[in-house]
């Protein structure tokens, strides 16, 4: 096969509504290549297909010979086919890979390793700080961040990671050429400069709600591990997980209150078996050895919908059995200032609430002290009378 003849007509097959990478690679395979169905007779097809997707491989193969060129139509957007050695490497090995993706700067390198998170929308003040945390960490440490640009958890990771100078990919549930949501403005056009946009729908293709689950899957496959910070229990994000897992990526999951609704779908994955996500620096520490495993494997194993516990090495099982949380210093407080910042946490309180923590505070003295460092940066407001750390 030609792949730089048959690029185009397979970025045309790609643009087909509703016609996955599995029958699409079926066709191929069938008639030998690209253009080949594009000009296959009806009566072959309906053999193949079902009607809908009859009737527009019919409709493209008639205008398939005025196309002297890539569907997409704008320079800045490049179009990658499963059959070229560019294609991520990563993304051939899941069940029903694309036919091919467009995208807009670059692709992740499959000798970088590359880390999902993923989470609620509406996320907590302690999500969004674990998502930003993990974010720059990762960032910092070479790994791609892997997501979907959403806002919350997805969008806060991804620009904590190009903020401490990492690399970051969003998948997308549209055209690469649209940002969705249009609030991740800033973020959408900084991707292509530390990483890319990515995405299985043609240039032109609208957000639509069928698009996501199928984007899920691009998003894990992507990945060599899946870290899910924050959703509820009947989360789409959990519709992630599941494919992670018939991928065999290994999923974790940050613990939460099981009072907190966001917890939920967190708290359930690891009495499911998923790994528990204790800290970054412990973290980089499991998925340096995933990569080993995976290298030594040399693929990944699919695992249907079970989440065994995975084996570590003795020094990070210890380092599990000892976590005793992050015992930082405390940033530049001293004496009454310093009591009143150890009662502010990630979860709001009210000054009455860390009133009743102060019984040797009166409450015009907390007050003046919340509003200093208010000022100072060192807690922030969510809501009339409510603090958390900054």
């Amino acid at each position: 096969m030609d792949i730089n003849h048959e690029k185009k007509f397979i970025e045309l097959l790609c643009g087909i509504k509703g016609l996955n990478g599995r029958t699409g690679m079926e066709l191929i395979n069938r008639f030998g290549c690209a253009s080949a169905v594009l000009g296959a007779e009806e009566a072959l097809l309906k053999n193949l297909l079902p009607p809908s997707l009859v009737r527009a491989v019919l409709d493209l193969s008639e205008r398939a010979p005025k196309n002297s060129g890539p569907e997409s139509g704008k320079e800045k957007i490049s179009f990658v086919s499963f059959f070229e050695e560019s294609y991520p490497r990563r993304l051939k090995e899941i069940p029903d890979a694309p036919l091919g993706i467009w995208y807009i700067g670059n692709l992740p390198q499959s000798n970088t390793p590359s880390v999902a998170v993923i989470g609620a929308r509406q996320c907590s003040a302690y999500g969004e700080h674990i998502a930003r945390t993990l974010g720059e960490y990762l960032g910092k440490m070479g790994v791609n961040v892997i997501s979907g640009m959403a806002i919350g958890i997805d969008g806060i990771s991804q620009s904590a990671a190009l903020q401490s100078g990492g690399s970051s990919y969003a998948v997308l549930g549209c055209g690469a050429d649209i940002c969705y949501p249009a609030s991740n403005r800033g973020l959408y056009e900084k991707l292509p400069e530390k990483g890319g946009i990515i995405s299985s729908y043609a240039p032109g293709e609208p957000a639509l709600p069928a698009n996501f689950p199928p984007r899920n899957r691009i998003v894990s496959g992507l990945s060599d591990a899946v870290v899910v910070i924050e959703a509820r229990q009947r989360s789409g994000t959990l519709i992630t997980v599941d494919m992670a897992l018939e991928q065999g990526r290994e999923v974790f999951a940050v613990p939460g209150r099981i009072t907190d609704r966001l917890s939920d779908g967190c708290n359930a994955l690891i009495g499911q078996g998923a790994n528990v996500f204790l800290s970054p620096e412990i973290f980089i520490g499991e998925l340096q050895e995933i990569c080993a495993a995976k290298a030594s494997a040399g693929a990944y194993e699919s695992r249907g919908s079970i989440i065994p516990h995975t084996r570590f090495s003795k020094e990070l099982q210890k380092l599990h059995k000892n976590f005793s949380g992050d015992e930082t210093a405390k940033p530049g407080l001293t004496g009454d200032e310093k009591k009143v910042w150890e009662k502010v946490t990630l979860t709001p309180r009210t000054i009455d609430e860390i009133c009743m923590q102060l019984a040797d505070m009166d409450y015009t003295t907390v007050s003046l002290i919340l509003m200093q460092l208010l000022i100072s940066g060192h807690i922030r407001q969510v809501s009339q009378g409510c603090y958390i750390r900054n």
